[in-house]
């Protein structure tokens, strides 16, 4: 049999997000261990997918890559109760994680906490921001990334990381290209904070095409990308295989069509705290 989809982004996050939660060492971590994800449109529905429900923190993002340029969430410059200079810099302190342990949502807790009692059989999910056609992703960073935390840890404790990775970030050359040339330091021009990109150097990546797999045994083919009318970024797939493997995967995507996220709040850029976003858009007509 063979069939045609279209997905658009979030819907492509929603299928992945069904494909990871039914990986049998995230189904192991659910049910006797850790489940730990960086909070972003890639892992939100992730934890909808184990638990059955939404998050309830105030935040379902972090860093965002907006039209006007690179934004936070507003929930993680205002209503801390700190201000930027009392903010921790060190990775370690970061709080800003959803955790599921023993299948149900824990209490937020420092990632030097979490990853002190973490082991071989947990898991840590971080959505990314790039893909390259050899399955590697970079993850792109401000001021004060977490990633080379992130990886110094697993070392140390030696816990799984995924990476739910749909093909609206595929580029065109090899990521470890790519960050060569993102030098945070040395920009002169930026919309929003200043980045760089981050090659990650080990994990699992679970694309659209990985995901069929996952769920259904078919194979899936991506033969267009793009469109309009709220379909732009959208991914068309050919889908093949046995009657009943093609049927269970367009079963999947039909759970998943129709996704939709929160509402993104971001700050105005005159009343924006991060002291970091040397670059802010005040002046500009499409800010």
């Amino acid at each position: 049999m063979i069939a045609q989809v279209v997905l658009t982004p979030t819907e492509s996050k929603k299928l992945i997000a069904k494909a990871i939660a039914r990986l049998e060492i995230v189904q192991q971590a659910v049910k006797k261990g850790i489940v730990a994800l960086h909070p972003s449109s890639s892992t939100y529905f992730i934890v909808e997918e184990i638990t059955g429900k939404k998050p309830k923190t105030n935040y379902w993002v972090c860093g965002v890559v907006t039209p006007r340029g690179m934004c936070v969430e507003m929930a993680m410059v205002l209503g801390t109760g700190y201000t930027p200079k009392e903010i921790s810099t060190d990775p370690g302190d970061l709080r800003a994680t959803w955790i599921i342990e023993n299948g149900k949502l824990a209490e937020e807790e420092t990632l030097s906490s979490l990853f002190d009692r973490m082991t071989t059989s947990d898991i840590y999910i971080k959505g990314v921001n790039a893909l390259d056609t050899e399955d590697n992703v970079g993850i792109l960073f401000g001021q004060q990334g977490s990633m080379g935390y992130i990886y110094s840890s697993r070392k140390k404790k030696g816990f799984n990381i995924i990476y739910p990775a749909g093909l609206e970030k595929l580029i065109p050359l090899s990521i470890r290209e790519a960050a060569k040339e993102a030098k945070l330091s040395k920009y002169e021009y930026g919309m929003g904070m200043p980045v760089g990109l981050y090659p990650c150097p080990a994990g699992t990546t679970v694309n659209e095409l990985r995901a069929i797999e996952i769920l259904s045994g078919a194979k899936a083919i991506p033969i267009a990308s793009g469109g309009l009318g709220g379909a732009e970024g959208a991914l068309t797939l050919v889908i093949k295989g046995e009657t009943y493997e093609v049927q269970k995967a367009l079963e999947f995507v039909e759970q998943s069509k129709g996704a939709r996220f929160p509402q993104l709040r971001l700050c105005n850029c005159e009343d924006c705290p991060v002291p970091h976003c040397r670059f802010p858009a005040v002046d500009k007509s499409w800010a």
